[in-house]
Parts: C-alpha cells; structure tokens; sequence
C-alpha cells in the first residue's frame, strides 16, 4: 500500500508540477499582455519630438526677427516663464528639424495679454529656396476671436483669397484677453486641423496650401500687441484624429470657371512680344534674345488661379502672363466675369481689352476687396464684368499680374455668354 501511495504521489506532483509550470506560463503572457496593452496606446500617440516650457532657452529654435522674442516672467504660478513675440515686420520662430518629422501634431497654449490688435499665426510647410520663401499660416485672432487662413507666398499675405475660411469663435471657444488658451493643429501632408477650445473637432480644416512638407512654427501679427505662447509639445503621429467631413462644409464648382491655364514667368518687368503675340495657338514665344515657353498651370481645387505661387513679391520678378485658350463654334459677345485681388491687364485675340481693378484694399466698409469662389452665383460677392468679343474657332485670352500690392496674388474667371 504504501510503495503503491508514495508512486501515486510522485505522479501526482509531475502532473502538479506540469500543471504550475503551464499555469506561471499563462501568468507570464498575461502579464505581458497586460505591460504591453498599457503601452499600445503611448505607440498609437506616438514619438515626441519636441517640447519647450520655455524655462530654459530657446535653442531648440530658429529665429527670425528675433529682436522681437524673448523669454518672460507670466507672473503665473502655474505657468512660470513663456515665449512672448512682439509685432515688429517680419517676425517668427520656426521649430529647428520639424520638416523631418512628416505628419505631426502641435500642441501649445497662447495668451493674449492686450486688447489691442494681436494673433497668433500657426506657420506650417515651411519652405525656403534661393529666390522665395513661402508657407501655409492658419492665424487665431485675439481681439475680434475668429481663425484665418493667410498663406505667405514670398512675404506677401493672401487671406483676402480664403475669406469662406474666416471662422469666429463663440461661447466657450471664444478668445478671452488675458487668459490662456490650449490650441491644437495637425499636419499631414498639404491638410492642416486646427483646435481651439473644442480638442474633439478642429474648427477649421485645410488643404489649399500647395506645398506638402516644411518646417512648423510660430508668428505675431505683423504690426499691433504681443502674443505669448506656453508649454509647447510636438508628436508624430500616423494619420489625422478627425476624420469627418471638411470644416466648414463648403461646396465648390470649379466646373463653372475658367480652369486650364498656361504660365509664363516670372519676369522682372512686362514683355510686350508675350502680350501681342499674333500666332494664338504657338506654345513658344521668341524674341531677340529669350525664348519664352507657355506652360501648364494647376488652379487648385476651388479653380483659383493663385498667382502669387508665381510671381515674387519680395523679390525682383514680380510679373507672370497667364494664358487660357477658348473655342467658338461662332463669333459671339460674351462677359468676363472676374472675382480679384490682382490687378490685371488682359488681351483677347492679340487686342488689349483693358484693366480689371481689385476694389480698394481697406477702404470701404465691407469686405468688396476679397475675391470670392462663389462670386458667379452669389450677388453679394459679383465681382467685375467685361463684356468681350469672341470669333469662331480658337480664342487666345492673356492676362496680366503684377505682384506689388499688399494682399495679392490671385483671381477667379467665370465665361458668361452675354
């Protein structure tokens, strides 16, 4: 009895120590899951790239105007030393190595400590060649607590082109003096969400601006109060948080303009060979010492046609020729209908046909200046009408800009039959 007990026990603890052994297994991979599931969600929000709390210095930064940014005491407790950022000209600090780092999400604080006229602009696709600077800007205003889109193209603003985009901010979104405010962007690609107020639903998206990468960074408005800013936070992530329908839903029509363009330029100074050119179909224009070549120009996706992509505003070539080629079955009077912040000069079939004037920037009390998407259909936004001549066969209709007006940079064109 007792031979037959003592084997029965020594098979009862194998199997007992099997049994613990696949047990402290399960324990372990439990475990691990567990570790590994209080990780995952630190993976989706992904790496940081870069935060400033701005109690040290502001090397991780490249400055420009910098006479104009310092590091300050809040006199808050909770919020000790910020960046502040006065208006003074071209004024901004860009986030050093931020091009690299392709999707991200911004995250910071701003206060507006005056009441005079302020902003904090959000510069995104920062880019810088030889000849031009250029990036997408999503301002938020202090006084007046509305967002803006304002692209820079070669230190030339061009809100008055994305005027559907102005959105003010109410209720527990609106912007207070002298508090702050968390906001919050995301880039991907050539889309910019921007967050105020409500962190579940950007008030604005954004992909009109044409460049697709860049550095990030921060900007006050050009003349006016200061901006301060706090507790920066930069993150990498792999796609958008929102996934919704473009904000604000805008329906647009670019089927109903004037969309297939050539380009020449940019130039120094108009050329009167390119204006009166006499073979209306001819893709090379040649004169004594130059050839110059149309080429195909993209109008983006509401069928602007963004001038300033072209022209230099800073720069010394402030000129582009923008052609487009219209087929009559018959010789007809038809209407130019244009909505511009530009001023154009225009030729129809090698005759000039005259001046289209943007309204005066800033001199009536609305807002006539702006050039609409819908100014075709809506009579609050009706733009300039030119009534024109039109022959059977191929039409050759040219246009002029010259980028040397503030706020520039781009125009619309609907064909009306008269």
């Amino acid at each position: 009895m007792s031979t037959i007990s003592f084997q029965s026990r020594r098979v009862y603890d194998k199997k007992h120590s099997r049994l613990q052994v696949f047990y402290d297994v399960l324990i372990f991979f439990g475990l691990s899951i567990a570790f590994l599931g209080t990780l995952i969600p630190n993976f989706a929000i992904g790496q940081v790239r870069f935060r400033d709390n701005f109690e040290g210095t502001l090397s991780g930064w490249k400055l420009v105007g910098g006479h104009a940014i310092e590091i300050i005491d809040s006199k808050d407790k909770i919020h000790g030393r910020a960046m502040a950022m006065q208006p003074d000209g071209i004024v901004y600090a860009l986030v050093k190595d931020s091009e690299q780092w392709g999707a991200v999400r911004v995250e910071g604080e701003v206060l507006f400590p005056t009441e005079g006229h302020s902003y904090l602009g959000f510069i995104y696709n920062y880019r810088r060649d030889a000849s031009r600077t250029d990036f997408g800007e999503i301002y938020l205003k202090g006084n007046g607590s509305y967002l803006r889109m304002n692209p820079w193209r070669d230190g030339n603003v061009s809100r008055l082109l994305y005027e559907e985009y102005k959105t003010p901010l109410r209720g527990d979104d609106a912007i207070v003096i002298n508090k702050w405010h968390k906001f919050k962007v995301e880039i991907q690609g050539s889309m910019c969400h921007y967050y105020i107020g409500n962190m579940s639903t950007p008030q604005i998206t954004y992909s009109l601006f044409e460049h697709a990468s860049g550095l990030v960074g921060l900007k006050p408005r050009v003349v006016g109060d200061p901006v301060w800013v706090d507790n920066i936070k930069i993150t990498s992530i792999k796609r958008l948080s929102y996934d919704g329908p473009e904000l604000p839903q805008i329906i647009y029509e670019p089927d109903s303009l004037v969309t297939k363009w050539e380009v020449i330029g940019p130039l120094k100074q108009p050329n009167t060979a390119i204006e009166w050119t006499s073979d209306l179909t001819k893709s090379e224009i040649v004169t004594d010492d130059t050839t110059y070549t149309w080429k195909p120009f993209q109008v983006d996706a509401r069928g602007a046609v963004v001038t300033g992509q072209v022209t230099e505003y800073i720069g010394n070539r402030p000129v582009a020729y923008f052609r487009t080629l219209i087929e009559s079955e018959r010789a007809q009077n038809v209407v130019l209908h244009f909505s511009t912040v530009d001023e154009i000069a225009h030729w129809v079939n090698n005759r000039f046909q005259g001046f289209v004037y943007r309204d005066g920037y800033m001199s009536l009390p609305h807002n006539d200046w702006n050039a609409w998407y819908d100014f075709w259909k809506n009579p609050d936004h009706a733009g300039r009408r030119i009534p024109t001549q039109l022959n059977a066969g191929t039409n050759q209709l040219v246009i002029r800009v010259r980028n040397g007006q503030f706020a520039s940079g781009g125009f619309f064109l609907r064909l009306e039959s008269q």
